[in-house]
């Protein structure tokens, strides 16, 4: 199978139909405290957002990534203020140690990708646009020979990049009035397509991607080997899985299609993006390969098959037998969906939704899928794991490709998509600080950054510092407080504690390199 991607520059792929993408991460929005309103309100924006696409394709991608724990304490030491350094970094270094052989090296991040097709504006036809274009024909045609005959070099031309580059700005701004995104780059591509292919124990943030490009007089060079380097592995192909060889690792993989949707997903309370991320103790990864279909030809679909619904019920109804509930609840469905489509006026959407799932062994992969396959039942959602077809699955997930099978296509509207939660997580604390503990639902590190209050800081949430610690007796709150006081100390607050219950003695016993005064 061709590798989808011809030629990459900033965000934007280009594929070999002729097609750009331009791919953006949206950056993740804490949804765990959201009101219901204000639940409905994302919902409203990210509807609005597929929505406004009247034509052509969208690929969202949720996708496990790998964060350094040893990287972010080292970030935390760079708060650290005051008399006490070399105390704290000393307090810093036990707890890195101490989490490194309590999980790991990395631990589990999960990051939102999202790419969009860039469709040119309709030019005025004359006499100069048409001659462009032949040219361009021409070019392309050159290009294709060259690259068949030598097959070492991909070139782009240069007016064909800034061509769509003007399309992305605007793109990019008419996204950023909804979410908050950040254009990808070589390094985001490269880590991406090496995790499809297996490479695994590579922080996200210490990935770095060697593309280098040979700027020319009107168009750019780049080696094809450069460009399917981060795929070097060997994959060899099984009925149910894929098996993965690195050079330090094997790994499995399976995947999943939706075969049907037996009910409604209520909104808000079935946001698979967002629960399954507290659902599994291991990294799965998502793909939505979005085909928009236009309101006019989405009728011309429904009609058809409205038709053929009813030729089965007066078939049924002439040989003197009874219609068939699936039929009956099909008729009905159609109906409902004829008139949403006719009042609306909005586009239908084919999806292609597939689920990676990987693991070291056989047994364990066996083991997740198990598991995956009943969180989705609990949903309403029948999973259906393929024989054969693993490597155009596989492909499904690198950037700009095209949808493999049709067999599992669902049609689906924009509040169906807006609904499924995307780039919806829990997060508590900041990225580096105080480490205070760890998320129950997701395993995800907790630190703590006091210095951030009332200081104006752009994202954060509240200008206040305060804390509460609620509990049953014995349950810590007294512990959990004086840890964080401890920890405030060391990275160069002052404290002053005011408790008759307060143990001066028993506190220099406990931690005797403090200043206590």
């Amino acid at each position: 199978m061709r590798y989808p991607i011809k030629y990459m520059e900033n965000n934007l792929v280009f594929n070999h139909h002729g097609e750009c993408f331009a791919y953006y991460e949206l950056l993740p929005y804490n949804y765990s405290f959201l009101s219901p309103e204000e639940k409905m309100q994302v919902h409203d924006h990210f509807r609005q957002l597929i929505a406004q696409n009247q034509d052509g394709k969208i690929h969202a991608l949720q996708i496990s990534t790998a964060s350094s724990i040893r990287s972010a304490q080292e970030r935390s030491k760079e708060l650290v203020t005051g008399r006490l350094q070399e105390v704290a970094y000393e307090r810093i270094d036990d707890q890195t140690e101490a989490l490194v052989s309590m999980i790991g090296e990395h631990q589990v991040d999960y990051r939102f990708f999202i790419g969009f097709k860039l469709l040119l504006n309709e030019e005025e036809i004359n006499i100069k646009s048409m001659g462009k274009s032949v040219t361009s024909s021409l070019s392309s045609f050159i290009r294709d020979v060259n690259h068949h005959l030598m097959g070492d070099f991909v070139s782009m031309p240069h007016d064909e990049i800034r061509r769509f580059s003007k399309m992305e700005s605007l793109l990019q701004n008419k996204i950023s009035r909804r979410f908050k995104v950040r254009p990808l780059d070589k390094n985001d591509f490269g880590y991406l397509i090496e995790h499809l292919h297996g490479q695994t124990g590579i922080a996200y943030d210490e990935y770095d991607y060697a593309l280098p490009l040979r700027k020319l007089k009107k168009e750019t060079l780049v080696k094809r080997y450069d460009l399917i380097k981060p795929t070097r592995c060997l994959i060899e192909e099984n009925q149910r899985y894929l098996k993965i060889e690195q050079e330090e690792q094997i790994t499995y993989v399976a995947y999943f299609t939706i075969n049907s949707i037996v009910g409604d997903l209520e909104f808000p309370s079935d946001e698979i993006f967002y629960y399954q991320q507290q659902q599994f103790d291991f990294p799965i990864d998502t793909s939505m390969n979005v085909e928009i279909v236009t309101n006019k030809k989405a009728l011309s679909t429904v009609r058809n098959k409205k038709k053929e619904l009813k030729d089965l019920d007066n078939h049924a109804w002439e040989s003197d037998n009874e219609t068939g509930s699936n039929v009956i609840d099909a008729l009905e469905q159609v109906n409902e969906l004829e008139d949403v489509l006719d009042q609306s006026k909005e586009s239908m959407y084919k999806l292609s939704y597939v689920i990676r799932v990987s693991a070291p062994n056989l047994d364990e992969l066996k083991q997740r899928c198990n598991e995956v396959k009943d969180f989705y039942d609990d949903l309403n959602v029948k999973l259906v794991r393929p024989f054969g077809d693993k490597i155009g699955l596989h492909s499904e997930f690198i950037p700009s490709s095209k949808r493999y099978m049709n067999d599992y296509i669902q049609y689906v509207t924009s509040d169906f998509l807006a609904g499924l939660g995307f780039g919806a997580t829990q997060m508590l604390g900041e990225t580096e600080g105080i480490y205070f503990g760890y998320n129950l639902d997701t395993g995800r590190n907790v630190y703590l950054n006091p210095s951030l209050a009332s200081q104006g800081v752009k994202g954060s949430v509240t200008n206040a510092l305060a804390s509460a610690f609620l509990g049953s007796l014995g349950g810590g709150k007294s512990f959990s407080n004086n840890l964080l006081v401890y920890y405030a100390v060391l990275y160069g607050g002052q404290v002053l504690i005011v408790d008759q219950r307060q143990n001066e003695e028993n506190g220099k016993k406990h931690c005797p390199k403090l200043l206590m005064k």
